[in-house]
């Protein structure tokens, strides 16, 4: 797991800077009631991942995915803090189940899956973009 954000403060998590700006909406869906499945993601090159959005309720469907990457999102209001990014062979394994209680623990409240063909390539990379 890369730990992306992990400070606290006093009354509440704390925000990464900038992250509202790496991270927002699809235009194309605000208007439709998908806008809450999906999300983007901009890494330091100036790419865009298109996530798919699942809860933490969900957490053992995403469990289940192959050739992913997972991004453990802190949701409040409507902003979206990146807390953690795992690959998806990593997501249930031991480390990975401890990892999940971390990210928990870290307000992580949504699963944002971008599927890949090597997701621990792209886990890195986005990680080392969130980070900044």
């Amino acid at each position: 797991m890369f730990v992306v954000d992990q400070v606290e403060r006093r009354d509440g998590p704390a925000r990464a800077e900038g992250s509202a700006i790496r991270g927002r909406g699809l235009a194309a869906l605000h208007s439709t009631p998908l806008r809450e499945r999906f999300y983007s993601w901009r890494a330091g090159r100036g790419e865009r991942y298109v996530c798919t959005i699942f809860s933490a309720e969900e957490e053992e469907l995403v469990a289940g995915f192959a050739r992913a990457v997972v991004i453990g999102v802190a949701r409040e209001g409507g902003e979206r803090r990146p807390v953690c990014v795992l690959a998806s062979e990593d997501f249930d394994a031991e480390s990975g189940r401890l990892a999940r209680i971390a990210a928990g623990a870290l307000g992580v409240n949504e699963w944002h899956v971008r599927f890949c063909a090597l997701p621990g390539a792209l886990a890195r990379h986005l990680a080392k973009a969130l980070l900044n």
